[in-house]
């Protein structure tokens, strides 16, 4: 049983039995995204870089179709900021901070 509804033209169902498979081998989830050969991981990011990930992702929520991606896209972009401003605290002060 074929998974294209029967309206379909068979030239449409042959071709989308020819898709390729993506090489799992050089795809993960960890892996960096193909398309940004300079990755730079989270952990090793500036404040200004998280801050401008957030202003990205802030933009991005403005221009969504539905109001859950909007609501995605601001739940990340509030996370990105909210890193960047711990990023932006001087380490004794937040060392400071958890001990009250």
């Amino acid at each position: 049983m074929s998974h294209v509804p029967h309206d379909v033209p068979a030239t449409v169902e042959a071709d989308s039995q020819t898709i390729p498979f993506i090489d799992q081998a050089h795809h993960s989830e960890t892996a960096a995204p193909a398309v940004t050969s300079n990755y730079i991981p989270l952990a090793q990011r500036t404040s200004d870089q998280l801050q401008a990930n957030a202003d990205e992702l802030r933009r991005m929520a403005a221009t969504a179709t539905t109001e859950d991606i909007m609501r995605a896209l601001l739940t990340l972009a509030n996370r990105y900021a909210a890193l960047a401003a711990e990023r932006q605290t001087p380490p004794q002060q937040t060392a400071q901070q958890s001990a009250r």
